[in-house]
């Protein structure tokens, strides 16, 4: 049976090179008109460190709670191994940290993302986090940053989208780099949906290889006045 799989990790932190999971759910789910929850699986995992205050107040995870906690790997590369999707609301987060467990080496998935590949503001969501979308559909997510909780209202919330999402999850997605555009046009920039990287000090947005020429056009128009100064990265594998 094809199937699909959410998953979502809790950290330490957000810098996968130096934080550590504390925390992974999975939720197993048939694919089809009407995808229907096949088996759920959730487990800590002690980090070896202690929790800081501001991820016990995020997760309520403390050092005592996780204490000599472990993830059963095997079972989470298996359940990851056998899907035909592997889904995460802003999956790039969720994969740079799995892809750093010596225990899913070799593993090979196609992911899709519930945060980029559903257009949410085509459909009239301003926002794309989860829990503002999970409100917005008249729903609540009633212990958000607990992994199973997010598994749980991701599934709901991307039911009735699954087949867009599924499709957008194979085109080719590029990361449009507004580089050096003048501060007066900050306000602009982010109406048009880019997003501030504090670490490159750049504005940038990701979208389909479709939208680029016109997204191009718009920066060169609006942004360069008439240069075309704009840098793009591919980003989908």
């Amino acid at each position: 049976m094809s199937y699909g799989v959410i998953v979502d990790v809790e950290t330490t932190g957000l810098n996968c090179e130096e934080d550590k999971i504390i925390e992974i759910a999975l939720l197993k789910f048939s694919l089809g008109t009407e995808p229907n929850i096949i088996s759920l699986y959730s487990e800590l995992e002690d980090p070896c460190e202690p929790i800081s205050p501001e991820i016990q107040k995020l997760t309520h995870l403390t050092t005592e709670l996780l204490q000599g906690t472990k993830i059963d790997w095997a079972k989470v590369k298996k359940d990851l191994d056998g899907a035909s999707v592997v889904i995460a609301h802003n999956m790039e987060f969720d994969r740079s940290f799995l892809r750093k467990r010596s225990e899913l080496e070799g593993l090979e998935v196609h992911w899709a993302c519930s945060l980029n590949h559903i257009d949410w503001y085509k459909h009239g969501f301003k926002t794309r986090s989860l829990n503002y979308l999970a409100s917005d559909h008249g729903f609540i997510n009633p212990f958000a940053h607990r992994a199973l909780f997010d598994c749980a209202t991701t599934f709901r919330l991307i039911t009735p989208y699954l087949k867009e999402l599924l499709a957008k999850s194979h085109e080719v997605e590029y990361e449009l780099l507004a580089s050096n555009s003048p501060f007066k046009s900050k306000d602009s920039l982010k109406e048009r949906g880019y997003r501030w990287n504090p670490e490159k000090r750049v504005w940038f947005k990701r979208i389909f290889e479709k939208e680029l020429e016109e997204e191009t056009v718009f920066l060169k128009e609006h942004v360069y006045n008439g240069k075309d100064l704009s840098e793009k990265i591919r980003v989908s594998e």
